[in-house]
Parts: structure tokens; sequence; C-alpha cells
């Protein structure tokens, strides 16, 4: 886990350095609700999901984001075991005008992933995949720092784009909540 902590402050290091002080760090957890083929391998399974966003423009937000989960099995011969996305992220609000103290903020949501799927089948780990979203956020002033907390319900295939020869697509839907600060 210390491998994605480092790759998520190196991520800081890609944001307009005068934005730093509209970067939200966030932690939260994630349900994962595998669908067509996935859910005949795994059950639901809860996640750790971590996050850098730029909050600098009141309605669009882009950063990175690492979603960490440990599969639950459903079928004892052949199953997934761990699933891990970096991702590159943008959020765009277009509901609202104004980005204000406690407000809430509908969202939606895209990303790319590069993951990491550890499997039954020995097939290579490495996928290319995406996600689509919607979310709804709500900001608010709390010890002279900005917070924020997020639900957001995400279709993620973190494999569609390139997987090994012989492994499923791996959809899901992902369901989050988070709590961001900016520091």
């Amino acid at each position: 886990m210390r491998k994605y902590l480092v790759v998520l402050v190196i991520g800081v290091f890609f944001l307009p350095i005068n934005a730093i002080s509209s970067i939200y760090y966030s932690a939260g957890i994630n349900y994962l609700l595998p669908t067509d083929k996935f859910k005949d391998k795994n059950k639901n399974s809860v996640g750790l999901k971590l996050e850098v966003m730029n909050k600098n423009y009141c309605r669009l937000w882009y950063g990175l984001r690492i979603d960490h989960f440990n599969l639950k099995k459903k079928n004892q011969v052949s199953y997934y075991k761990k699933e891990t996305l970096i991702s590159p992220v943008v959020k765009y609000s277009p509901f609202v005008r104004d980005c204000f103290d406690n407000k809430l903020l509908p969202y939606i949501e895209g990303q790319i992933n590069l993951s990491s799927i550890s499997g039954t089948d020995n097939l290579s780990k490495l996928g290319l995949g995406g996600g689509l979203g919607l979310g709804i956020a709500y900001n608010f002033k709390l010890f002279k720092k900005c917070w924020m907390i997020d639900a957001e319900a995400l279709y993620s295939a973190p494999n569609f784009i390139y997987r090994a020869d012989k492994r499923d697509n791996l959809k899901s839907i992902n369901c989050g909540l988070s709590l961001s600060v900016s520091l």
C-alpha cells in the first residue's frame, strides 16, 4: 500500500504550482458490484480509494486516483483475487454556477484506468480501461480548512482497452463515499 501512496503524492507534482491551495487529499471506501461474467466468479467486495484532486476551477476538477480491492471469490475454481487501479480523473459539475461553502455539487466523472488484476488464471495482470459515473459532493469549512464529502457511482471496465488474450472484460459498478480536505 505504501507504493500507492508514493504514486499519489508524486501526482501532485503534475498539477499546476499556482493551484497548490486548491489541492484536495481524499480517502474513502468503495463497494464493488461485479456485473456480466465477473459476477460469476466474484462476490461484491469492499475496497479503498485514495485521491488527489485539483479543484482550482469551480466546475472542473482533475487529478489522480487509486482504488484497491481484495476481491471475494464466488467460484472456487476460477476467480480474481485483487484489483488495483491507478486513474487520471476528470470531474465536471455542469449544473452549478458557483461553488461556495455548504453547497451540493452534482457532477459527472470520467477516468482512464491502468489496472493490475490478479486471478487464478495466472494471466498477465496488466490492463487498460476506463470508467464513467455520476456523483454528488458537499463542501464546507471546518477547523479553518475546506472539506468535501463525496458520494459517487461509477461504471468501471478497467481492462476493456487492453488485457490478456483469454481474460474477461471485468465490468463492475463501484459505489464510493469519501472525505476530502484541502491542506
